[in-house]
């Protein structure tokens, strides 16, 4: 076969390649994600510190707002780490919406401490601009290789008031439950015992003198 005559061929085998790349590029999976099951499964604990995080829009009512409107994307990609090679074997997407909410839990609490807030609150989702509004779950979207979560939060600081939505607050420090060595007082003092009398000497009497002869 000569090489004119292979060009069919090629361009067949090329343009069936790109028919199976382009679902693979297209792919767009809306998923929901809990909040609180997505935080015990990530650093964002360690993330935020002494931030408070409040999703939903309720969250932020009557809050001493300090920034307003801070708009991050968190991407989580299928690498081990951030300059690492390609995992092994994909992360589910699950596993790659908790990566790209974590990184946009570290751009907040950036923004938060930049403006010297105390609390992140208010999140919403907001991919592309399209707000989703709960309390208890974020909108992730999911490609072949990347998810990407996109939040928009206020930064207050000083006391919140009340409300009724999950707070996510920095945990307790843990009681110092080391054991401690026990502590030897000293005996007690025993009571002074009654010193013997001093002994008393009588003075021998003197030798007789010799008897003279």
């Amino acid at each position: 076969m000569t090489f004119p005559a292979r060009l069919p061929l090629l361009a067949a085998a090329a343009a069936a390649l790109v028919a199976l790349a382009l679902p693979a590029q297209a792919r767009n999976v809306r998923l929901m994600e809990s909040v609180p099951d997505t935080i015990r499964v990530t650093r964002t604990h360690d993330i935020l510190g002494t931030l408070d995080l409040r999703f939903g829009s309720d969250s932020a009512r009557g809050a001493p707002l300090v920034r307003r409107d801070v708009v991050v994307k968190g991407v989580g990609t299928t690498k081990l780490d951030d300059v690492g090679e390609d995992a092994r074997v994909r992360p589910r997407d699950h596993e790659l919406c908790a990566r790209a909410f974590e990184d946009a839990m570290t751009q907040l609490a950036f923004a938060a401490r930049g403006a010297r807030g105390t609390a992140i609150v208010g999140v919403v989702s907001n991919y592309e601009g399209t707000v989703f509004d709960d309390p208890v779950h974020f909108e992730c979207h999911v490609g072949a290789l990347k998810a990407a979560v996109t939040l928009r939060a206020q930064i207050a600081s000083g006391p919140l008031a009340p409300v009724d939505v999950p707070v996510v607050s920095p945990p307790a420090a843990a009681p110092d439950t080391a054991v401690q060595p026990p502590v030897i007082s000293p005996p007690p003092a025993t009571p002074d015992a009654p010193q013997p009398p001093a002994p008393t000497f009588q003075p021998l009497p003197p030798r007789p003198a010799p008897a003279s002869n």
